[in-house]
């Protein structure tokens, strides 16, 4: 009975989970409307095999993300997933307060592991320059 508790605990760590860089903050930055700012997240398969990305969604309309993000990182292995966000006033003009957006935007990044889920945020205080 231990022995199969002990292979059921083995199969349901298998796969995941992701660790490593989930909150990226630029602090305070200067951008002018449709500058970007580039963001790369470096994350870490912790368990015991590989585990497959398999969709990588801004929650908002100013973030882009990549084609190369969907990708199979192997147990013990890193990966990279890149965000852009475009500095759109069309998205993020309605958060300017005295000329600073306080910028804090999740990024979802589903998985084919235990945890299908995960969040990373990318934040920045940016000061918008005319």
């Amino acid at each position: 009975m231990f022995i199969g508790f002990l292979f059921i605990s083995y199969l349901t760590m298998a796969q995941g989970p992701l660790t490593g860089t989930l909150v990226i903050n630029k602090g305070e930055i200067e951008k002018k409307w449709g500058e970007k700012i580039e963001y790369e997240f470096n994350v870490k398969n912790s368990g015991t095999k590989a585990i497959d990305i398999l969709k990588v969604t801004g929650s908002c309309d100013c973030q882009s993300t990549y084609a190369s993000n969907i990708q199979t990182i192997q147990p013990g292995k890193t990966g990279k997933i890149k965000v852009t966000v475009t500095v759109d006033k069309n998205q993020l003009g309605s958060l300017v307060e005295n000329g600073v957006i306080d910028y804090d935007k999740s990024v979802i990044v589903v998985t084919n592991g235990k945890k299908e889920k995960y969040q990373l945020y990318t934040r920045a205080t940016i000061k918008v320059k005319n």
